[in-house]
């Protein structure tokens, strides 16, 4: 999708904490802003459209008027935001937007991006700057997929959220369908079609997936031995896991960890102390 906001114009970030509620604005340009309330809630009238974004709500603000910002009266208020100059869409890219969710839940990614860009402060320079609008278009890019994402998985049935999770919780131990099946009270029939029906794949599947990718980010983020790594990640022995992981990402376990560049620690490579006064 195209960038809903111009990076030519850059990017500024913000916070404020209202102890008794308050108004901000009204403000006469055009923005695009994501708000996010950490506490306590905000009504916002844009263009005549009004938008209620929620505690633990990112809401996506896109205005070309006039803007005004209110946030709850008696009681605490928190928000951050980042904002920037929206950019001239194409009319077909326009209609599409619509259908965005004008909030989501604050996730860690969301709550990251914008940590990172308060940090910055208000400082100018050419790489704070650069750093800040690269932190502002990933933290808008961030909100459009996690606010797909989101779209999608609403029409995920709970009991097969619960499965997926309980799959990904637990990828070390051993379990079958119809333990999973118990947990998330369905039949396995029921699971088994169901899961793959939303999901793609059948929950055995899924599960060696999860397992594959936990070796995976464990070969090449950890000093641990191949065989360490297959026990850890719900194996019954290094040569299936090696099996495994050549089917998924098509190198053994030495091949992929050689590939990515993998480079063990210095307390690792040089059995190097770590004292601390």
């Amino acid at each position: 999708m195209d960038s809903v906001v111009d990076p030519e114009h850059g990017f500024s970030f913000g916070e404020a904490d209202y102890s008794t509620g308050g108004v901000y604005g009204p403000l006469t340009r055009r923005y695009a802003t994501l708000l996010m309330m950490h506490e306590g809630s905000a009504k916002v009238t844009c263009d005549e459209e009004v938008t209620i974004v929620e505690p633990g709500q990112c809401g996506f603000i896109l205005c070309e008027g006039v803007s005004l910002f209110e946030y709850e009266k008696g009681a605490r208020d928190r928000v951050s935001w980042c904002e920037g100059f929206p950019a001239s869409l194409p009319e077909s890219v326009a209609l599409r937007m619509r259908d965005v969710p004008s909030q989501i839940p604050i996730s860690d990614r969301l709550s990251t991006l914008v940590r990172l860009g308060l940090e910055l402060g208000s400082g100018t320079g050419a790489y704070v700057n650069m750093l800040r609008n690269n932190l502002g278009q990933s933290l808008f890019t961030a909100y459009f997929h996690e606010a797909q994402v989101s779209e999608l998985e609403r029409h995920i049935p709970r009991s097969i959220h619960q499965a997926r999770r309980y799959l990904e919780d637990n990828f070390e131990k051993e379990m079958t369908v119809g333990h999973v099946a118990d947990v998330v009270a369905v039949t396995p029939q029921h699971l088994i079609s169901s899961f793959r029906k939303h999901i793609g794949v059948t929950p055995v599947r899924y599960l060696w997936q999860v397992r594959a990718n936990r070796g995976k980010q464990r070969l090449l983020h950890t000093g641990l031995t191949i065989a360490e790594i297959a026990y850890q990640c719900g194996y019954k022995n290094p040569f299936h896991f090696s099996r495994q992981i050549k089917l998924h990402f098509g190198m053994s376990p030495t091949e992929l960890r050689a590939n990515m560049d993998y480079r063990k620690p210095s307390r690792v490579a040089e059995n190097a102390v770590n004292m601390v006064f």
